[in-house]
């Protein structure tokens, strides 16, 4: 779940911002977290492992969201080229 969850985020990102806005986004995650296994008694490597993953995984959402805008974005400005011809 935290794996979707995270590559969604990270591509609605990737989408409408810029990439620096994944160090904060991923130190909130950290904390996030952390604040959770810490309640609910999880061991330090299990969240360590869970940190490194979710920061991967927005990373790859946010390559994902941006190469999507790209494209489009690419191709709508091809089409109206080629409708101005």
């Amino acid at each position: 779940m935290t794996s979707i969850l995270s590559l969604l985020c990270g591509a609605v990102l990737g989408t409408r911002y810029r990439v620096l806005c994944l160090p904060p986004v991923i130190m909130l995650a950290a904390i996030a977290i952390a604040a959770f296994d810490q309640i609910c008694g999880g061991s330090a490597r299990s969240t360590a492992f869970t940190v490194v993953a979710v920061g991967v995984e927005l990373q790859i959402g946010y390559l994902v969201g941006a190469l999507v805008t790209s494209l489009h974005r690419h191709r709508a400005r091809s089409k109206s080229f080629l409708a101005i011809q």
